[in-house]
């Protein structure tokens, strides 16, 4: 095996970060995987790295095992959580910001010269619009948004070539996220449909994913790029729950008026500061009628010439999963 087809992933232990050291391998790469924590899966050698600590760049012996590779994916990642407490706001910080810092630097001094940076959507100014191209306005609503926002900085001003992946919400096989929730509270009639359910999700399935970021990884002409990974056609919360219903045989969740909705959020918000994660309030039915969406035009050119398929047709291949 070459040089040229040995790429690092970090976070390789996590659910995105596995599914592209699988997708590397279906391509005959060599995966060196990195993580916090030891772990079994699709690699060729695996690196015990935890970037959020200072102590990742100590002595030459750290970038090791990166010498050889063509191009790091960087998955590693500490993840959006519902309510921020200081300590979550000073790791977001640490990891996807400083960590992202830490593990340029190891490449720098592996002399591995491309980097694929997993970013967010969630730094999009959503209060003023949506269907954002890559150029769309951006703010720091949250701490992880911001600390993501800011590692993708980091990524720009390394002097690497670096591309830079905004992905959509990722659901599909070994989720734990978002539609994970969704299809726990739709299988225990847990689960309104505010309205008519008419705003857009830009969602991206799992093994999608994981295609794009190895592409965007290997491919020599995709240098110094910001593109938005989501599928063409984003589905409404609507169809979100109707395609659930149909492929896993979920109860058919009932519609609420978004009148009486809201003022159910407000009991909701006090009702939050005695039980944080409390699932009506006012922030969460927010987003449940806020349009999320990203203009895919870019992706849809750089990979020209295959097929996306729409949210229903991607779940149906996950339906197992998510009715376990």
């Amino acid at each position: 095996m070459t040089g040229e087809k040995t790429v690092v992933v970090t976070g390789a232990a996590g659910w995105i970060g596995r599914a592209v050291c699988r997708e590397l391998r279906t391509r005959g790469a060599r995966v060196i995987a990195a993580d916090r924590v030891e772990a079994q899966g699709d690699w060729d050698v695996f690196v015990r790295l935890d970037i959020g600590s200072p102590g990742a760049l100590a002595g030459d012996i750290a970038a090791a095992p990166f010498k050889g590779a063509c191009a790091v994916i960087h998955c590693a990642g500490y993840a959006h959580r519902p309510i921020e407490t200081p300590e979550e706001v000073e790791r977001f910080f640490a990891i996807n910001r400083d960590g992202t810092g830490r593990v340029i630097e190891l490449a720098r001094r592996a002399a591995v010269r491309r980097i694929v940076y997993l970013s967010s959507m969630a730094f999009y100014d959503w209060s003023r619009g949506t269907g954002f191209d890559e150029d769309g306005p951006v703010a720091r609503p949250t701490a992880y948004a911001a600390s993501k926002l800011d590692g993708e900085n980091l990524c720009r001003e390394s002097g690497l070539d670096w591309r830079v992946a905004r992905l959509g919400t990722v659901f599909g096989a070994g989720d734990r996220a978002n539609f994970a929730k969704l299809a726990g509270a739709l299988a225990r009639r847990r689960f309104v449909i505010p309205g008519p359910g008419a705003a857009r999700k830009s969602v991206l399935p799992i093994d999608l994913a994981a295609e794009l970021l190895v592409e965007l990884a290997l491919r020599d002409d995709a240098a110094c790029c910001v593109v938005n990974l989501a599928l063409p056609t984003a589905p409404t919360l609507a169809e979100i729950c109707n395609a659930y219903v149909k492929a896993c045989r979920f109860p058919r969740p009932p519609r609420m008026p978004l009148p009486l909705l809201r003022a159910a959020a407000c009991v909701g918000d006090v009702a939050a500061k005695v039980r944080p994660n409390f699932p009506l309030t006012t922030s969460n039915l927010r987003k449940l009628t806020t349009s999320t969406t990203v203009d895919t035009a870019r992706m849809q050119a750089m990979f020209a010439g295959r097929e996306w398929g729409d949210f229903e047709t991607w779940l149906n291949r996950a339906a197992e999963f998510y009715r376990a």
